[in-house]
């Protein structure tokens, strides 16, 4: 066996080096040391470290292997020889879990003890923050999120998702609050919406339709949430609902007209200029393609496919607003705009399209803007929509791979171009957050969202696996303030 020990030295130095160079990646990537270098150190890293570790451990098994069925063939001492040479693997094998422990270990502890930011902004802003829904002392219902607000009635309606956790929870549930003014303290749940069966309910939609109160929301069927269709409800008076009733929608193929379920509201509640016809976006599959329409309604029931908003890249969570001529302008989350998905490490190559209609709403532009990918947003508009804003999700990077699940992300307001993003500035947030709501009343801007305690820095993905307790918050802040700053900063 002595000879064994010399022989399995070399391949122990290559495990030692891999998990070494583990450690600095992980750290350099952890602090953003090198910015946008920081990508490039990660992918050269991994590829470094999975040769090494793979070397390493095929040249100790080999010489284990080798020691035992060969060498040791011949030996008086064959089965103490097998307990020994099982022995080295046992403690290789334990050495690895606890350096992979102690790294996330070290991890946790420093994103534990990172300052958040002070999240100064301008004056001019004039803005307010504080919790509307605190997290709670219930395990089981301690994460809000999803939020949605909206103004019917003289009061202010607050829609969000209370469950454990990001992931699904089929005990989880829909609550409705209600306040007069939208101020601290003032929130009173008046309902909760459950969804069919037994099942994960989440991305609740609120909206009057010909003087009822219409409610949209998502059940999800997955542990890794992914709602493939849409359910619908409707009130009098924002208490008493009906029981929830799948959407189906007219879509139209090449072979004529099928009403079928399956489609999937974006981010914006239906919108109408008329009160008589209204519109909103819905994702799903048509000629096994994942695309986003555009669908009509006079009923809030009966939704007719309008156009084909974008079917390039897969899309989803589409928000959308008027612009002054009568067409629209939407924003559209896009995982990907190639086949580099990058779900877990983020990729470079995700990004929001921001969508014109023209030609009466049948056709649409693009343009695609990769500094962030707008998740959880809502698009709202200012100055007779000539100015047209957005609150959703900030990825701050590095931001050539949007998405990593160990970077931070923040809930942030952007002026909205018709071929670019203006980032203006971010909300107290971290962690888990976005999946804004936003209502314009005088000179006021009210926007709802969910985020980690404010009083971390914690990456995505510890908000979703680990630190699972939100709170939904409220900020507030000026009209006119929004647009002198936007202009200062060159948005005008």
């Amino acid at each position: 066996m002595r000879n064994l020990k010399v022989k399995i030295k070399k391949p122990m130095l290559l495990i030692i080096i891999s998990v070494t160079l583990m450690l600095i990646i992980g750290i350099t990537g952890t602090l953003e040391l090198l910015g946008k270098g920081t990508v490039i150190l990660s992918l050269t890293g991994a590829i470094i470290f999975a040769g090494l570790m793979g070397c390493g451990i095929f040249s100790l098994l080999i010489n284990v292997f080798r020691e035992v069925f060969f060498i040791a063939e011949t030996s008086r001492n064959f089965k103490r020889k097998i307990i020994k040479s099982g022995k080295y693997v046992v403690v290789i094998l334990f050495t690895l879990i606890i350096t992979l422990v102690a790294v996330l270990g070290t991890m946790l502890i420093y994103w534990n003890i990172r300052l958040p930011p002070s999240y100064e902004t301008d004056s001019v802003l004039q803005l307010e923050t504080y919790i509307a829904i605190p997290p709670g002392n219930q395990l089981e219902k301690h994460h809000k999120s999803n939020t949605k607000l909206y103004y019917w009635k003289g009061n202010f309606y607050l829609t969000y998702q209370s469950s454990k956790w990001h992931l699904e929870d089929k005990n989880g549930e829909l609550i409705i609050a209600k306040s007069p003014d939208a101020s601290e303290g003032s929130w009173e749940i008046i309902a909760s919406i459950k969804g069919p069966g037994q099942n994960d309910v989440r991305d609740p939609l609120i909206t009057e339709i010909n003087g009822s109160l219409f409610f949209y929301f998502l059940p999800n069927f997955r542990f890794d949430p992914g709602p493939n269709t849409t359910y619908w409800t409707v009130s009098d008076d924002g208490e008493t609902w009906a029981e929830p009733q799948e959407l189906e929608v007219n879509v139209l193929y090449e072979d004529g007209w099928k009403t079928e379920a399956g489609w999937v509201f974006g981010r914006q509640r239906p919108i109408t200029e008329d009160n008589i016809t209204w519109y909103v976006m819905a994702s799903g599959r048509k000629n096994n393609k994942r695309m986003t329409i555009l669908l009509e309604s006079t009923d809030g029931i009966n939704w007719t496919e309008v156009s084909v908003v974008y079917d390039t890249y897969g899309s989803g969570e589409a928000c959308m607003e008027f612009l002054p001529n009568g067409e629209f302008i939407a924003t559209l989350r896009v995982s990907a705009m190639s086949s580099w998905t990058g779900y877990e490490f983020g990729t470079p190559h995700a990004g929001t399209i921001i969508a014109t209609s023209y030609n009466n709403h049948k056709n649409w532009s693009h343009h695609a803007d990769f500094q962030t990918r707008m998740d959880g947003a809502t698009l709202f508009t200012l100055n007779n929509r000539s100015r047209i804003f957005v609150a959703g999700r900030n990825h701050l990077g590095p931001r050539i791979d949007i998405g990593n699940h160990v970077s931070r992300k923040r809930t942030a307001i952007y002026e909205v171009k018709k071929d670019h993003l203006i980032h203006l500035f971010d909300l107290p947030s971290n962690g888990d957050t976005a999946y804004t709501g936003v209502v314009v009343r005088g000179d006021d801007i009210y926007v709802s969202y969910y985020t980690c305690p404010i009083n971390k820095d914690y990456p995505w993905i510890v908000g979703i696996c680990i630190h699972t307790e939100t709170e939904i918050r409220i900020a507030k802040f000026s009209t006119s303030g929004l647009i002198e700053y936007a202009n200062q900063i060159g948005g005008g």
